[in-house]
């Protein structure tokens, strides 16, 4: 079986969450995408939400000011899952870091908003769902 990591990035604003339309699994989630060589994951999150929705983000989140000299602090992940995805033809493990972002500028061209009460009933994947209220919690809406 294929091992990935991957980046996400969950943008909340207003209370609603922004999300893509994933072609190939035909649900509703986040954008994000594989990581690149010579990528970093925080890096991956913010290029794959460009090129999903048009938006510019930066990752946000909390650091532990650890770092000294040639070391330095990066934002921490809302969660860290590890996934079994199964694509029509072949099935991949997911080492999914996902991070809340904020936007920063661009022009939305795909994506659509959904509000909290929205998501219980959003064509998506249980734990897709687990973390946008987890994200919504963390950006301080209802």
């Amino acid at each position: 079986m294929r091992k990935c990591v991957v980046a996400s990035g969950v943008l909340v604003e207003d209370g609603r969450v922004l999300l893509i339309r994933h072609e190939r699994l035909g649900v509703w989630l986040y954008p994000g995408g594989h990581v690149e060589p010579n990528e970093t994951p925080r890096e991956a999150a913010e290029r794959e939400f460009k090129e999903e929705t048009g938006l510019e983000v930066k990752v946000v989140g909390p650091t532990h000011s650890l770092g000294s000299g040639d070391v330095w602090d990066e934002p921490m992940p809302l969660a860290i899952l590890l996934e079994t995805v199964r694509y029509p033809n072949e099935v991949h493990l997911h080492y999914d870091l996902i991070f809340l972002v904020r936007r920063v500028g661009g022009s939305l061209r795909s994506g659509r908003w959904f509000k909290a009460e929205e998501i219980e009933n959003l064509e998506t994947y249980e734990n897709v769902k687990n973390v946008l209220r987890l994200a919504l919690r963390a950006a301080g809406s209802p």
